[in-house]
């Protein structure tokens, strides 16, 4: 079609991204880009196919055939749904029979929508189904039609969805992960009673694990960021217990390690994430006391800065980036673990701004934590709490079910496409479980 030729491959490219739900920036994270970049093509992809709004997007990249839609809508006969039996959706010159009412569990009235773990994808097409419209046609503008005046949905509620994979092939917590290119890193951590230096890759296409070269410098107690596709650590506690301050970057494409300016202070146990191309480093430990500060690295020079401090100091929190904000959550001071939820606004000239959230529902800390487009998930801990999620749109937390095994603590996570993947956090086996993690989302549909 017109608009869709318009489309350079590279556009396609972070459209298909789009319509998983990906935020701008884990496709940063995915192509190796800036955000800003990322926010630019967007902007452009839209004009171009005339979306007004992501969802809008996604149901042009359905219409346009460049993402399958059997990804996003989980059937009736999936044990996690309970609905009644819905008619066929009408298809242009089809003549269809009176539709039967439903019987199921007296919904007389009411069917229910399902959401997969790509955003807004199967609520828009789904509900739309469900209503009797039609997708646009092809020559039209992508426009998500409106429901009935009397149409009444409930809030979403959510089941999460476990899917072991292959076992990690040693034992591990503290370590870092990272995304990239569609597979997962997990470098360095605890093993056995040793700090491990080793480097693994997983494929999800071919469910296997490979070994890499190891990081120069074993450390525990560290995180990972994805800055120009490449994975950068900074810190972490060494095997004499130690706290180191060096930057150490792990290229991918060529499987080497290089060390960049080091960290003007030592540092484990701190919350890392990106933004526009930046490394944010909170808080941590730096070997005698746990620290607030900020500090800012910038692979383009090469520098450390310093910006706000964490209105709480804390060590072993997690810091989570949507949509150019970060959240940094729970963590402790001196042992004690706190609920704080802290929202940092960074600045590239200034020195950033925080806020208070919503904060966790309990204590928490030594836990992963990881973004699926507007949620943040959380998962492991220092005392075996259940996994949650942070609805960032409105400000509220979920719990919901673990899987079979425990998760740990200081459990290794990353996020690729929609699944969340977790390294539990057991150094003492031999090999760590492995897990995939989806949230499907339910919304029931009353019609009037």
């Amino acid at each position: 079609m017109a608009e869709e030729s318009q489309l350079s491959e590279r556009e396609r490219e972070i459209l298909k991204l789009v319509a998983t739900g990906a935020t701008n920036q884990q496709i940063a994270g995915d192509l190796g880009i800036s955000i800003n970049t990322v926010k630019v093509h967007v902007r452009n992809i839209f004009g171009k196919i005339g979306a007004g709004s992501r969802t809008e997007a996604t149901l042009y990249a359905v219409r346009s055939g460049l993402v399958e839609m059997n990804r996003a809508v989980t059937t009736v006969s999936d044990p996690v749904i309970v609905a009644p039996e819905l008619p066929p959706v009408p298809t242009p010159n089809t003549v269809m029979p009176p539709a039967k009412p439903p019987q199921a569990r007296g919904l007389s009235r009411t069917v229910i929508a399902v959401i997969g773990t790509i955003g807004g994808l199967a609520i828009a097409l789904v509900i739309a189904m469900l209503l009797g419209f039609r997708l646009p046609s092809a020559g039209s503008p992508t426009a998500l039609p409106a429901t009935p005046n009397n149409t009444v949905s409930s809030p979403p509620s959510i089941t999460a969805s476990w899917a072991a994979q292959r076992d990690v092939p040693i034992g591990l917590s503290a370590a870092a992960a990272a995304s990239v290119d569609g597979k997962i890193y997990l470098i360095g951590g605890r093993s056995g009673a040793s700090v491990s230096p080793r480097t693994l890759r997983y494929d999800p296409s071919s469910n296997a694990w490979a070994a890499l070269p190891e990081k120069p410098t074993a450390v525990a107690d560290v995180q990972a960021v994805v800055l120009g596709g490449k994975i950068y650590i900074p810190g972490g506690e060494q095997a004499d217990r130690s706290v180191s301050t060096v930057l150490e970057v792990y290229d991918p494409a060529n499987q080497s390690w290089q060390s960049r300016a080091a960290l003007p202070q030592p540092r484990s146990g701190y919350g890392l994430a990106a933004v526009d191309g930046r490394l944010y480093l909170f808080g941590g430990w730096d070997g005698s006391q746990v620290r607030a500060e900020t500090l800012v690295y910038d692979p383009a020079t090469d520098q450390w800065l310093e910006q706000a401090p964490m209105p709480t100091a804390r060590a072993y929190s997690a810091a989570v980036t949507v949509d150019g904000r970060i959240y940094v959550l729970g963590g402790e001071t001196q042992g004690t673990p706190v609920s704080t939820n802290e929202q940092f606004t960074p600045a590239i000239d200034g020195k950033g701004t925080w806020a208070k959230v919503t904060p966790l529902e309990q204590p928490r800390t030594r836990f992963g934590a990881s973004a699926i487009t507007n949620n943040i998930v959380v998962v492991g801990g220092a005392n075996g709490e259940e996994p949650a999620r942070y609805d960032v749109r409105n400000a509220t937390w979920q719990a919901f079910k673990a899987p079979a095994l425990p998760l740990g603590t200081q459990p290794a996570v990353a996020t690729r496409d929609s699944s969340v993947y977790i390294a539990t956090g057991d150094p003492s086996k031999a090999a760590s479980a492995f897990y995939e993690l989806k949230l499907l989302f339910t919304v029931t549909i009353t019609l009037p």
